[in-house]
Order: C-alpha cells, then sequence, then structure tokens
C-alpha cells in the first residue's frame, strides 16, 4: 500500500509547501506542492497533492460537501483537458475490508465505453486488477493490457492507503497527479504515472491501515468508512463525467 502523503513529519512543520488551505465546519482542504527542489527532503514525487481531512464523526453528515470539494479538485487537474475515454482502475483486494476502496468505488461508477449510440457521453470504462494472489498475473501487466488495447485520455486509480500516525487513519481523502505503483509489494511491479503510458494519471486513496512495527491494523469501524468514502468518490466521478 501506497504511504499517505500527510505522514511526512516535514509537511505538518513546514507550511513551505502548503499553497493554499480552507477551512470547514467539520473538515477542511488543503494544497500541497512538491517541486524539484524538495522532492528528495520530502522524500514525496515532485507534483500536486490535495488533502480533504474530515472528523469521522461528521463524515455522513459533510458527504455531500466533500464530494463537491473533490470534484473542484479533479477540475482543477483536468483543467484545458477534453477527457473523453477516462479509465477508472479499483486496485486492492475485494476479498479484504480494509483494502477494497478501490473495487467498492469502481462498483458505484457508471461504465459507458461499451456504448455506441451515445455519441455526447465520455465512453467511461472501469477495471478491477485484483491482486497478484488471486490472479497470477501483476496488476502493472493487466493495467498495461487494458491501456493497450483501450486507449485511454487519461486514468484514475483508486486504492487504499497505508499511514503510520494515528491520527490520520479514516480521516483523509488524497487526491494527486504522481501516480502509483499498483501491489507494491510485488517486486516487479512498476510504477503508474504520467510519463508511464503518455497520459494524465490521477491517484486517490484514504488511509485505511495503521502500519505499526512492520504490523498492519485496521479499526471496527472501517467498512463503514470504505462504503461513505466509496459513494464520496464515485458519485464524485459520475457528476463529474456525467
Amino acid at each position: 500500500m501506497k504511504r499517505l502523503f500527510m505522514d511526512s513529519s516535514k509537511v505538518i512543520k513546514d507550511n513551505l509547501y502548503k499553497i493554499d488551505e480552507v477551512n470547514y465546519a467539520g473538515y477542511r482542504v488543503t494544497h500541497f506542492k512538491v517541486d524539484h527542489s524538495n522532492e528528495k527532503k520530502l522524500k514525496r514525487i515532485k507534483g500536486d497533492y490535495f488533502a480533504i481531512n474530515f472528523e469521522y464523526e461528521k463524515l455522513y453528515e459533510k458527504e455531500k460537501n466533500i464530494k463537491k470539494e473533490l470534484i473542484k479538485i479533479l477540475k482543477l487537474f483536468f483543467k484545458g483537458q477534453k477527457i473523453t475515454k477516462p479509465l477508472i482502475i479499483g486496485l486492492g483486494n475485494s476479498s479484504v475490508i480494509c483494502d477494497s476502496l478501490g473495487v467498492n468505488t469502481t462498483n458505484k461508477v457508471m461504465a459507458t465505453n461499451h456504448f455506441t449510440d451515445f455519441l455526447n457521453l465520455p465512453k467511461v470504462a472501469l477495471f478491477n486488477p485484483e491482486v497478484t494472489e488471486k490472479t497470477g498475473i501483476s496488476s502493472f501487466s493487466l493495467i498495461e493490457m487494458v491501456v493497450k488495447k483501450l486507449k485511454p485520455s487519461v486514468i484514475i486509480m483508486i486504492d487504499a492507503l497505508a499511514t503510520n500516525i494515528d491520527e490520520n487513519l479514516n480521516n483523509y481523502i488524497e487526491i494527486n497527479n504522481t501516480g502509483i505503483i499498483p501491489g507494491s509489494a510485488i517486486k516487479d511491479n512498476k510504477k503508474i504515472d504520467s510519463k508511464t503510458f503518455n497520459i494524465p494519471v490521477i491517484a486517490i486513496g484514504v488511509p485505511l491501515v495503521l502500519e505499526r512495527d512492520h504490523n498492519l491494523y485496521t479499526t471496527p469501524n472501517v467498512k463503514e468508512v470504505v462504503e461513505i468514502c466509496s459513494r464520496i468518490i464515485s458519485e464524485a466521478l459520475n457528476d463529474l463525467f456525467f
């Protein structure tokens, strides 16, 4: 699992990387920028990182507001681009609740790539590569095959994230344009970013696992967090494209 951007102590202590922050009742939206001058210091890949931080107790109540913020962020990433053929990929293991955010999200997004009569609709394709333990094939190889076949105009990847800070668990939606390594525990998997297939790549994640002393932990309410966050992300994508 990829580590949450906000886990970097330098991000929290040094506001030099913060572009903007807006506080609302029950949640806040922060924009960070990593460039050549600070990517080594932060140990983060250069690009734009948006963090929607919410209080778990307010998640259901503020669901519609958070969805609107997510749509705003996605529109910023897509500014000036005509998104005609998005490929939305749900990473993770559908059999493990804390790793099922991606699949739960794509299950709620409308697929239109198979339509031939609706010329004005974006041709949205969905793909869940699952994990290598289930398929025997690396996620990267499966995604590569799908990309070569469909030739999408943008890739949007959704995955569960890991964090090593208790306060960050279940409390963030992270959106960035820096890419992701699907199934990063598998050594032969490769990073997918804008250079991999020469198309934009957007990654969306939620920290659902706490990493501590080489062990992974989750919470009793993780199923509810997955359900609400997958609904927020899927509805944002549906509203954005349709």
